[in-house]
């Protein structure tokens, strides 16, 4: 496992988000999550903000949560309530909180972390939702690339899409912003579709969590089920954990494939809208490419690891 790291998450929880998180609150020995920003995507921004909050003290951490962007660069958000309930969390209840988010925005928030980072520290950033956030601080703060280590996102695919034939939601819900990250010149990891279809949890061991977990392991196998019983999964036994594979990247690259490639983003209103088109050809030197695609990936070592974080965290918070 690599050293622990600093991380700003910046996500739209979202199942797969939350799921995420109890992966990374299961290994604080990996990751020291310095701040959480959210963004309009599985739901409204006002529903991912507060699932954020309750998240954070029933998992047991002590983030700061800063509540991000309610709107695409471009054009009125899309919610996916059909796949992430009308909560945004499979209609999971979680305890409400006292916690309230800091009174920054999003992006000044992440501005002001950057500014107190001590001298030769750096930060890597997991976006799990659309990257309105990201893109608006590069925008704003370029010179905050200087202290990105790297940027390890979900989004995306070398080949089709979920939410159009040729488009990935996050990357659809704001293509410009987008394009603006994938052009910054950081080190990018995509976790894109073609490995994140095969990372999930499948339905016997979700129902496992259900039955037999406390309130942690019950509730991330409830929302596990919730996925399973929506249109993109009623048909399928396993649920993909999407955004989990972000964490799980960084704790264990090992079980992933990924290739360094050009990748570039559709901006126009066509069908190809959102499409992250990617140059598998090989034709171009790797020297100089930043964006690492993650094409393949052991999907039963995903979820032997993913559903071993759940249980820790389970017990240590019984």
């Amino acid at each position: 496992m690599a050293s622990k790291r600093k991380i700003i998450m910046d996500c739209d929880p979202g199942i797969d988000d939350a799921v995420a998180l109890c992966l990374a609150a299961a290994h604080p020995e990996a990751f020291d999550i310095v701040g959480i920003t959210t963004v309009a995507g599985n739901q409204t921004i006002e529903k991912v903000t507060e699932n954020a909050l309750r998240l954070v003290d029933f998992y047991g951490l002590d983030i700061p949560v800063a509540k991000g962007a309610g709107t695409p660069i471009m054009r009125p958000p899309v919610t996916a309530s059909d796949i992430h309930g009308k909560n945004g969390i499979g209609d999971i209840e979680i305890p409400e909180t006292d916690r309230k988010t800091v009174p920054e925005h999003a992006v000044l928030f992440m501005k002001k972390i950057f500014d107190e980072l001590p001298e030769g520290e750096k930060i890597t950033l997991v976006p799990t939702g659309p990257l309105t956030n990201i893109a608006l601080m590069f925008d704003l703060f370029p010179e905050i690339k200087d202290q990105v280590e790297e940027i390890v996102l979900m989004g995306g695919a070398a080949v089709g899409g979920n939410v159009t034939a040729a488009s990935e939601f996050n990357i659809y819900e704001d293509p410009e912003a987008a394009a603006i990250v994938f052009r910054s010149g950081l080190p990018i990891v995509m976790c894109g579709l073609d490995a994140t279809h095969l990372c999930g949890v499948n339905r016997e061991n979700a129902a496992d969590l259900v039955e037999h977990g406390g309130k942690i392991a019950a509730a991330v196998g409830g929302m596990v089920q919730f996925y399973l019983k929506s249109p993109a999964y009623k048909e399928k036994d396993a649920a993909c954990i999407h955004d989990a594979v972000t964490f799980m990247y960084l704790m264990h690259p090992e079980i992933y494939n990924g290739v360094k490639m050009p990748v570039s983003v559709d901006c126009s209103d066509g069908p190809m809208r959102g499409n992250t088109l990617c140059d598998m050809r090989g034709t171009v030197p790797e020297e100089g490419l930043t964006v690492t695609v993650l094409m393949d990936a052991d999907g039963s070592k995903f979820q032997e690891y993913l559903l071993e974080a759940v249980r820790m965290l389970d017990a240590k918070r019984k």
